[in-house]
């Protein structure tokens, strides 16, 4: 009786385990994303230290990031002010909605 009682046990706790790694998993917005759809790419990096970059062909732009719920905050270097991005993911593509409302989609750069 008691090593089904303990077998009940560690089968229920086995299955909150993997429901809170399942619920959890949300993707990350850490690494490097290239544009779709554009004439000229570009890419953003974001780093797990909250440092990040915009890169295009001729300029790259260093930046920090924050991240609040659905929001991207970011300060780019030189500047005072920060800029807000909507952003969300649609399977493996990254969406982030610049402040004018345009939405401009991502997929993780190999």
């Amino acid at each position: 009786m008691k090593k089904y009682v303990v077998g009940i046990v560690f089968f229920l706790l086995l299955v909150l385990i993997i429901l809170f790694l399942f619920i959890n998993n949300k993707p990350s917005i850490v690494g490097k994303w290239k544009s779709v759809g554009k004439k000229k790419e570009y890419y953003y990096i974001f780093n797990k230290d909250k440092t990040c970059s915009y890169e295009m062909k001729a300029a790259r732009l260093n930046c920090t990031y924050k991240v609040d719920d659905s929001k991207l905050i970011v300060l780019y270097d030189g500047n005072e002010k920060t800029t807000t991005f909507e952003y969300r993911f649609e399977k493996k593509v990254l969406i982030i909605t610049d402040p004018s409302g345009k939405d401009n989609l991502f997929i993780k750069a190999k």
